[in-house]
């Protein structure tokens, strides 16, 4: 059996998530002032996070059959902290449904643990979003002080 479309899919999202992973390591060097500390903190840990989703993504390509292959988006973050959580909380989102998508994949196929694993992984996402949609609350009080 050809797993040719959940390997495209995998290898996709594999670079969205280490797209993620650099822009939230760029964004938490590039935050300053103490007022800011929360969001720093939240894109520090969610660096390992991503990074760990990443991991697991090439590592289903590989077992598939496939070979990771990395293409991330370099473009640069937004400088604006209210901006940066926005686009991110944006970003999570279609991480969310992109999840949802391989795990349907997944279960077409047969791949149980798979499928369990991006449900989890769509769940982590969603967490991450409406983290950043509190600290953009947040964050839009602080800017107005």
């Amino acid at each position: 059996m050809s797993h040719s479309q959940l390997i495209e899919r995998l290898t996709s999202q594999l670079n969205r998530e280490v797209t993620t992973f650099l822009r939230y390591m760029l964004q938490a060097a590039q935050i300053r002032g103490a007022e800011w500390e929360p969001v720093r903190a939240m894109y520090l840990e969610e660096v390992k996070d991503e990074l760990a989703h990443a991991q697991y993504l090439a590592h289903q390509v590989s077992l598939l059959g496939g070979s990771p292959v990395l293409d991330p988006d370099l473009s640069p973050p937004p400088e604006r902290v209210e901006a940066m959580l926005t686009k991110d909380a944006d970003e999570e989102r279609t991480d969310v449904r992109n999840y949802i998508e391989l795990a349907r994949l997944a279960e077409n196929e047969g791949l149980i643990a798979l499928k369990l694993k991006m449900e989890e992984q769509a769940a982590d996402e969603d967490a991450h979003g409406h983290e950043m949609l509190r600290l953009a609350g947040s964050a839009c009080t602080v800017a107005a002080v």
